[in-house]
């Protein structure tokens, strides 16, 4: 039952992880288009998670992510940002060692502000 929880964990750690780039890269671009920041200031972000129950069963995951405004009107309604995003996982599960493909990811946003 335990050994069965290990797999269930540590795949569903892997699938937050892995494949998220873009929506985070987008995400990322669309925060740094909303916000009061200059053109050209970059956003960072950086997330991480992990787990395990000993040194033969543990994960480790990240993303660490970079955007900016890119333009915006001289009227301020409009703006556009741009993001890209990295990721990966790696850990060991009953003593094999395992790594996901890096999961890259770009993203772009745009805001109109009515009113």
């Amino acid at each position: 039952m335990a050994n069965n929880l290990s797999w269930v964990l540590l795949l569903a750690s892997i699938a937050y992880v892995h494949g998220q780039a873009n929506q985070l890269a987008a995400q990322g671009a669309l925060n740094a288009a909303n916000s009061g920041a200059p053109v050209g200031k970059p956003h960072f972000s950086l997330q991480g998670g992990g787990g395990g129950s000993n040194g033969q069963n543990w994960n480790v995951g990240g993303n660490a992510g970079l955007a900016a405004k890119v333009w915006e009107s001289q009227s301020g309604r409009h703006s556009v940002g741009a993001g890209v995003n990295a990721g990966q996982t790696f850990g060991r599960q009953q003593g094999q060692s395992f790594q996901s493909k890096p999961d890259l990811g770009v993203g772009a946003g745009y805001v109109f502000r009515f009113g």
